[in-house]
């Protein structure tokens, strides 16, 4: 399997992973134009990813959708009843005719890939993220979420590679110049994962060496010296991760 992360933030969303058979996105958030130009930078066909899964309905996650559509690019859409209903009218109108409805907690195959949709907390309709499995390893995609569940531990546990915010540092944060309402629900539950937070999910985890991609990183309530401190200081034992870090800019990119 390869992972290509082609942006992460609040500025646009968007990874492609590629198995033997089958090469699909995780979300669309960023415009057509964009999405082709980290494509070519990969050396890989847009033409050539005709699936697109979708973890909510949030602009971020979705801003390249109807432009994929109207260029004939995708063919299957898979997405929560929640996030289809709260899509704007602009991108149902022009879905493919292949919409398939996940649900959490309710794993199913498509292609070469074992999916399995798990619940988030996040202010959306009906937010998921998902495990990928196949060829053996096993891919975690985990954004747009203001905590994580004991219970789903176990099914997030040993992954070869974890795509998982570590949003904000909670000072930072606070000692910004946002809005105190945004401030609240950032870091509430309906919110985004702060770098301790993530690490605390991280460490429990992670049972063997993996690759720990943090996305959606705040551009400024964050920095890679205030993850690394966090996960110095939360991990059991730090070296069991390797970490990249993905941004608008960045093409972190992982074979397995």
């Amino acid at each position: 399997m390869d992972i290509y992360v082609l942006a992460s933030g609040s500025k646009g969303n968007i990874t492609c992973i590629r198995t033997e058979g089958f090469t699909f996105y995780v979300d669309a958030g960023i415009s057509y134009q964009k999405i082709k130009h980290k494509m070519d930078a990969y050396g890989l066909d847009i033409g050539t990813v005709r699936t697109v899964f979708l973890t909510h309905e949030h602009g971020d996650h979705t801003a390249g959708l109807r432009m994929l559509m109207r260029h004939g690019l995708l063919e299957t859409v898979f997405l929560t009843r929640g996030t289809y209903a709260r899509l704007p009218e602009a991108i149902r109108d022009v879905l493919p005719e292949d919409v398939r409805i996940v649900r959490a907690d309710e794993p199913f195959v498509h292609m070469d890939v074992k999916v399995t949709p798990f619940q988030v907390s996040h202010d959306a309709a009906e937010p998921v993220g998902y495990v990928f499995e196949s060829e053996g390893r096993k891919i975690v995609h985990l954004t747009d979420t203001g905590y994580v569940h004991e219970s789903y531990l176990d099914l997030l546990s040993d992954a070869d590679v974890y795509i998982v915010e570590a949003n904000h540092h909670v000072k930072r944060l606070m000692d910004s110049y946002r809005p105190f309402p945004l401030k609240n629900r950032i870091k509430g539950e309906l919110g985004h994962l702060s770098n301790e937070d993530a690490c605390w999910v991280m460490n429990k985890v992670i049972v063997r060496p993996a690759v720990w991609v943090v996305a959606h990183m705040s551009e400024d309530c964050n920095s890679i010296l205030d993850i690394e401190e966090a996960i110095v200081s939360v991990f059991d034992d730090p070296t069991k991760v390797r970490v990249m870090y993905a941004s608008q800019e960045s093409l972190p990119v992982i074979v397995l």
